[in-house]
């Protein structure tokens, strides 16, 4: 059984993961936090597939790069506005 401390630095490690992500992307954190707050949706989605990527050993450098690459409007989060796919 993993104690409150085992499951805290892990929650960390994947907040620390996450924060080079977006560095990467050129967006604040907090803008992140707060379009997954305040819109839900593709923004929940995919801090969700963050961690699961963390869990599964990639890198930030390839996590931003996927995300790159994909058709999410990253810009939106950078503008207040929720997380939408283009297309």
């Amino acid at each position: 059984m993993k104690t409150k401390t085992q499951l805290a630095l892990r929650n960390n490690r994947v907040a620390i993961f996450e924060q080079k992500v977006w560095e990467l992307l050129s967006v604040k954190q907090t803008l992140f936090n707060t379009c997954v707050k305040e819109h839900k949706g593709y923004a929940y989605l995919l801090r969700t597939w963050i961690q699961e990527m963390y869990y599964n050993g990639n890198t930030p450098a390839e996590v931003a790069a996927i995300i790159k690459k994909s058709n999410l409007r990253i810009d939106a989060i950078k503008v207040g506005e929720p997380l939408y796919m283009a297309g």
